[in-house]
């Protein structure tokens, strides 16, 4: 009998702080939400790429993008050159709503390498992703003094998250 008391008393213990403060707004945030995005995504009809875009957002869908356009083109080993975030927020004004995705990021949703301004890898950049409010394009980069004027100009804004 103890043991069917201590048991009942400590599960309502266990509602009685996930619905005060701070628990109760986290709960809701995370197992909550987490249990209604299931729901939602199992009776969903979309594909594959579809789920994919509604979960991941404008990140993977600019990168699944930036990956058909280069696949049109037949490029081979193209190595992707970001525009830093800071850039964005500061000149673009467009941050909090757009970002572009890490390198890392992009490498696991495409294949493909990128690489941000202050990588020692942008002497291979090929191709600059360029945002605007008018939409993402991408500019290849001829040559090696084009390249360096492009660092030269992004060099102002360090890469952000």
């Amino acid at each position: 009998m103890k043991g069917f008391l201590l048991t009942i008393i400590s599960a309502l213990l266990v509602i009685l702080v996930l619905n005060v403060g701070y628990y109760k707004e986290w709960f809701q945030a995370k197992p909550l939400q987490y249990w209604t995005d299931f729901l939602k995504e199992k009776d969903d009809t979309l594909s594959i790429e579809g789920v994919m875009a509604s979960r991941y957002g404008v990140a993977y869908t600019m990168s699944m993008r930036i990956k058909q356009v280069l696949e049109q083109k037949h490029v081979t080993n193209p190595v992707i050159l970001f525009e830093p975030n800071s850039y964005l927020r500061d000149s673009l004004h467009l941050y909090p709503k757009i970002r572009v995705p890490e390198p890392a990021v992009f490498y696991y949703y495409t294949g493909l390498e990128g690489v941000w301004i202050n990588s020692p890898d942008t002497g291979k950049a090929s191709f600059l992703v360029r945002i605007s409010s008018k939409g993402v394009g991408l500019d290849v980069i001829k040559t090696p003094e084009q390249r360096h004027q492009l660092l030269a100009f992004y060099k102002k804004y360090p890469p952000i998250l």
